[in-house]
């Protein structure tokens, strides 16, 4: 009990979203060693995270940012895709299918195995950025979610001064050089595969969206249609 009890407050706030109806009352928020931070599953009907991750970046955080955070995953799991969330796994069941295939085993020849591994080369690299790329736009997707809540529901005005914050903890975090070797591996493996110099959307660009998207007056009926669609 005492170790939950640690994360009670992340608990309060996610249990007061679903009240709201911003997070939908059938989700579950779960802890996860599996998981590196914090992440809404579509195929699980779930937002999981890790203790760790919790502790390091969020533990002291102010109620807002930890709505807003739970918001963004809330925008995963209900933007995202189910099939999108299992495209990482495609190229491991690809492999143990093709490494059981008769044609390569020992008396296999040798052309035949050279075209099953190129094919397994091609399906892991276009998958890796498949995925990459999707996720890419839903972060701008998930980010409108929870913008959209903050702002018409908390009466946050700029909710992308949260994100940046929260963002900007999260990069000096990163950054720190406590893990020096798997830092530089993080850095090189993404860049044997993507053309973009960064597929990840970057802060700037990010709050930058929020903010021009920056919605109409309180009393405005489109920002009430807003609010009610947030609701459901």
């Amino acid at each position: 009990m005492h170790e939950a009890d640690r994360d009670s407050r992340l608990y309060r706030i996610f249990h007061e979203l679903q009240e709201k109806g911003l997070i939908d009352r059938k989700r579950r928020l779960v802890r996860c060693t599996f998981t590196f931070s914090m992440r809404g599953c579509p195929a699980l009907n779930c937002i999981r995270y890790r203790r760790s991750f919790y502790e390091r970046n969020l533990s002291r955080a102010n109620d807002d940012t930890l709505r807003f955070v739970l918001l963004h995953e809330e925008g995963h799991a209900r933007k995202g895709s189910s099939l999108l969330s299992a495209l990482p796994a495609l190229p491991v069941l690809l492999c143990l299918m093709l490494f059981g295939h008769p044609s390569l085993q020992v008396a296999g020849l040798p052309v035949t195995k050279l075209v099953f591994i190129t094919l397994l080369l091609l399906t892991v690299f276009f998958a890796y950025r498949t995925y990459y790329c999707r996720m890419y736009d839903e972060e701008f997707t998930a980010d409108r979610y929870a913008a959209d809540a903050m702002r018409y529901c908390y009466r946050i005005r700029d909710p992308g001064a949260l994100l940046q914050n929260f963002l900007s903890g999260l990069l000096a975090g990163a950054s720190a050089p406590c893990r020096k070797g798997s830092g530089y591996l993080s850095r090189v493996t993404p860049g044997l595969f993507r053309s973009e110099p960064d597929y990840r959307p970057s802060i700037s660009e990010r709050v930058q969206r929020l903010r021009d998207r920056a919605g109409p007056e309180d009393g405005d009926p489109a920002a009430r249609r807003t609010e009610s669609g947030l609701s459901r």
